[in-house]
């Protein structure tokens, strides 16, 4: 016989989200609006109801005028384990009427924040480069432009045509390319991230010059990215975020600028290739 005390468990109200759109600004000067995000921060009235990866159906324990903030997930550094809310784009916010039992669909559409600069833009549609050869032990500095729609990410024919493209000779190579500017960064904490976008078959890696007049203070790698090669044998554009802010802010390297650089070593005797789009340096 049921206690007296006992309650009905209440009836929650949904929330799907099946996915995250990123808005750009018309002008080009935000870029292209090419993303990877993959998880949902989901608050309801202030409050954290969780972090969810999509597509989700999120239950929520209230009912009537809502307000919901949702925030963009991402993976910092291509690190599964570190899944944060990307700080450099603003919450989707909107009030919601929910409904025990309802099941309400929301794509929220983030956008930058508005404090949000872009350094560096590189999608290579304008027909030139902003890298250039780097690096004392370097044998391979070919970056073209290729216009073959099997190559080029998310070619449409009109905004989309052109992406670079590397191809490596065989045995033992070292490409390295490093932007032609120099980039004053905050160094006050800021987030600092470098987007891109890439496909390739080989090991790739990702980092910074710090240059305090003609001479080279330091040379870091951040991260290595793997190959995109699919079980098919086929390459697969991947996205990336990589965080710069801790790197730019070391000591050592007061007073620098800095030159953000890509970098493959290869010993092979196949034909590994890398490709590259929507490079953008965006920080506070």
């Amino acid at each position: 016989m049921p206690g007296c005390n006992d309650k009905e468990e209440p009836i929650p109200s949904y929330l799907y989200i099946p996915n995250i759109e990123l808005e750009v600004s018309a002008d080009g000067s935000q870029g292209s609006n090419a993303h990877d995000i993959v998880d949902a921060w989901v608050y309801v009235n202030g409050k954290l109801i969780g972090v969810f990866e999509m597509p989700s159906t999120i239950p929520i324990l209230a009912s009537g005028n809502s307000k919901i903030n949702v925030f963009a997930g991402i993976k910092k550094n291509a690190i599964t384990s570190q899944r944060i809310r990307y700080p450099l784009y603003r919450s989707f916010d909107i009030d919601l009427d929910l409904t025990p039992g309802k099941v309400d669909t929301l794509i929220p559409r983030v956008v930058y924040n508005q404090n949000a600069k872009f350094s560096w833009i590189e999608d290579f549609e304008d027909g030139n480069i902003s890298l250039e050869k780097s690096g004392n032990l370097t044998t391979h500095d070919l970056l073209f432009i290729t216009t073959d729609s099997a190559d080029v990410f998310d070619f449409n024919g009109t905004t989309n045509t052109r992406s670079g493209r590397v191809n490596i000779p065989t045995g033992f190579q070292i490409f390295e390319n490093r932007t032609t500017k120099e980039y004053e960064l905050p160094r006050f904490g800021q987030d600092i991230y470098l987007e891109l976008n890439f496909k390739c078959n080989t090991e790739l890696v990702v980092g910074m010059y710090a240059l305090l007049g003609t001479s080279v203070q330091g040379y870091y790698p951040v991260v290595n990215l793997f190959s995109t090669v699919d079980d098919m044998g086929e390459m697969q554009w991947k996205k990336v975020y990589i965080s710069l802010s801790e790197d730019v802010n070391n000591p050592a390297y007061n007073g620098a600028v800095f030159k953000p650089f890509l970098k493959a070593q290869s010993n092979s005797t196949g034909n590994p290739q890398l490709f590259f789009d929507n490079i953008k340096l965006v920080h506070f």
